[in-house]
């Protein structure tokens, strides 16, 4: 089991996550059904990282948890080209921006960063080495995705850099213990 004190704060938000969020929203905030022909029930793992985000929003509240998102997932979403998706993202960079007013960057922070750099981190594509990098950089103690190949990546990138990979369904197993805390 984790220690209350190593539970992750300050937690990046991928920007596939991030699209999750705005996507089914009305579930994860709210507890609206999701239809039975939804496509999140043909995605490997889809429905259980919805429910862990649920679940981890339901505590949120309470435990005020920093979400950081960065310029790079800003690009992201305006290369989208979805209005909708931009003011969500907008929404969330408002308040990474307070989360980080007075926690921002550090040199040291931006050192470990740059090793993104290094041709042992090949595997990781431009984008996904970018988010990590700027996650590093803002000094997020988690990354957060629903996707599947990076976190299989996971144990090599916190022995590197000191950033825990986690899918929705991992940090609801971190936190479920200490759940009732924040209630």
């Amino acid at each position: 089991m984790n220690s209350f004190e190593s539970l992750p704060r300050r937690i990046f938000l991928d920007s596939c996550t991030a699209q999750m969020l705005r996507d089914y929203g009305g579930y994860i905030y709210e507890g609206e059904a999701i239809s039975d022909s939804d496509r999140i029930h043909r995605v490997t793992d889809g429905l259980a990282n919805l429910e862990a985000l649920r679940y981890i929003f339901l505590i949120n509240e309470r435990a005020q948890f920093e979400w950081i998102v960065s310029p790079a997932s800003m690009k992201e979403a305006f290369d989208k080209g979805d209005r909708g998706h931009m003011q969500w993202l907008w929404d969330i960079a408002d308040h990474s921006e307070v989360c980080l007013d007075d926690d921002g960057p550090t040199a040291e922070s931006e050192s470990l960063g740059a090793r993104l750099d290094e041709p042992k981190f090949g595997y990781l594509s431009r984008k996904d080495r970018l988010l990590i990098q700027h996650a590093i950089v803002l000094r997020c103690e988690a990354f957060l995705t629903v996707e599947r190949r990076l976190p299989r990546n996971a144990p090599h990138i916190e022995r590197e850099l000191g950033i825990r990979v986690l899918t929705p369904i991992v940090h609801w197993e971190m936190l479920r213990p200490w759940a009732a805390l924040w209630r």
